[in-house]
């Protein structure tokens, strides 16, 4: 029985990698994709009674921090993301917070800004970013000080041992030596000194093991839930900013200059409903109305996808529209997708069949076409990049994976546009279960100012 004390929800075997982390001071928390890393670094935070905490990841999960954070240490934590231009940034770095929650690309521009204390905890979330020892992203990171250093990946070692050295040597300075000997010594050079391949590395895995924990999904299964949700808050470019404020303003000014006698007319709802659909479109993506390619939420989706295809999971990402499917086709072509929507010709059954047997075929994008009666079980992931008007209909696109026969736990990630009807939908009508056959016009006009 792990005796580590902790005021967070913490699983059996979370205690045990959190208790590890904070008795060996700074290390490695390799655990796999979804098993809560982000949550046992708090549980760290809190024990150590860390005053000052700087916490690095890729800045598309910056407000998933922020909103962990909240969630399982309280409203009174001090949280600030660090963006905006320079001056901004500056003002946000000399105040006085607890938490603060960066993306990596600003260890370049706001170093001297980061380096005016000393931190009682450094957390690099998605570790490998620090993994080339030549970047000089990585060698700026060690200069930072710290009592504590936690570093997280779900892929400590993936295809390439020589990434985790500057990892461990951020966390746990000179352990393993130096960058030349530790290359020579696990990696295999061909004739040109490239690294082709990898030896000794059951010796590395024993110098790791004081400084890393791990564990897999397998591992701790009877402890984990059958499915796992998580928000993923973003925000919108100004570009995409400023065009969604001007949509809906074009529509509040439709709404207020009709007769409000009218307002609750089934039609009336409906062709506002209709109208909407672009504000819904564009936190999308822009080309959905005829602008350019720029899409926020796109490029968190594809941040987020790159550990699931390193630890080899197949995902399911779902949209309500058939453009939006063909747009993530292409910016995704890289991984071979399929995709399931009412434009396509080939049967639904064999473009599932393709996918639960073709290990080069990783990702599904699938519309409503797709969301009922399809068995799925070889995808654990499942990302909403926009959701349905009613609950149930969000569960129904979850039971594709999670379902019956499925050996995994399924994780569901929904993509958030900050102060938008993606949250909106998220946080207020989601719990109405079925929102588009009671929908009324308060509620339009509630969505509408929404984020103001």
């Amino acid at each position: 029985m792990n005796n580590f004390e902790t005021k967070l929800p913490l699983f059996p075997y979370q205690k045990e990698g959190a208790s590890f982390i904070f008795d060996v001071g700074s290390g490695l928390l390799g655990h796999e994709m979804g098993l809560g890393k982000g949550l046992m670094a708090l549980a760290v935070c809190e024990r150590a009674e860390a005053g000052a905490v700087l916490i690095f990841c890729p800045s598309a999960i910056k407000w998933q921090w922020y909103e962990e954070i909240k969630k399982f240490m309280g409203d009174n934590q001090s949280i600030v993301v660090i963006e905006g231009n320079k001056i901004e940034r500056t003002h946000l770095w000399r105040k006085a917070h607890q938490f603060y929650i960066v993306n990596y690309e600003l260890l370049l521009r706001d170093f001297e800004l980061m380096n005016l204390r000393v931190w009682d905890v450094i957390i690099a979330d998605e570790a490998t970013k620090i993994s080339n020892a030549r970047a000089k992203q990585s060698r700026m990171i060690k200069k930072l000080r710290a009592t504590r250093r936690i570093a997280l990946t779900g892929t400590p070692i993936s295809n390439r041992a020589n990434e985790v050295w500057n990892i461990i040597d951020w966390t746990n300075p000179g352990v393993l030596g130096n960058y030349w000997a530790f290359i020579q010594r696990y990696c295999v050079k061909n004739q040109w000194g490239g690294i082709f391949g990898y030896q000794n590395l059951e010796e590395l895995k024993s110098r790791l093991r004081p400084y890393m924990i791990r564990r897999m999904k397998v591992d701790v299964l009877p402890e984990l839930p059958e499915k796992i949700t998580t928000n993923v808050p973003f925000e919108l470019s100004p570009e995409e900013k400023n065009l969604y404020g001007k949509i809906k303003k074009e529509i509040l000014f439709e709404i207020e200059r009709n007769d409000i006698s009218k307002m609750e007319n089934p039609m009336t709802i409906q062709y506002t409903l209709v109208k909407m659909l672009r504000l819904r479109q564009l936190t999308d993506s822009m080309e959905l109305l005829g602008h350019n390619k720029q899409s926020s939420k796109l490029e968190v989706l594809k941040e987020l996808l790159v550990e699931c295809i390193q630890q080899e999971k197949k995902v399911i990402v779902f949209t309500q529209f058939a453009e939006m499917a063909d747009i993530l086709a292409r910016e995704l072509a890289e991984y071979q997708p399929l995709v399931i929507s009412g434009k396509i010709k080939e049967e639904y059954k064999d473009v599932v069949n393709r996918f639960n047997t073709d290990q080069n075929n990783r990702i599904l994008i699938m519309t409503s076409a797709g969301q009922f009666g399809l068995n799925i079980q070889c995808a654990s992931v499942i990302f909403h990049y926009d959701f349905e008007w009613s609950l149930g209909k969000m569960e129904q696109r979850d039971g594709r994976a999670h379902r019956y026969g499925q050996k995994d736990t399924v994780l569901v990630y929904n993509l958030i546009a900050k102060g938008t009807l993606d949250e909106y939908v998220q946080k207020v009508l989601y719990a109405k279960r079925e929102i588009a056959d009671r929908i009324l016009m308060d509620d339009i006009k509630a969505m509408l100012h929404y984020g103001e």
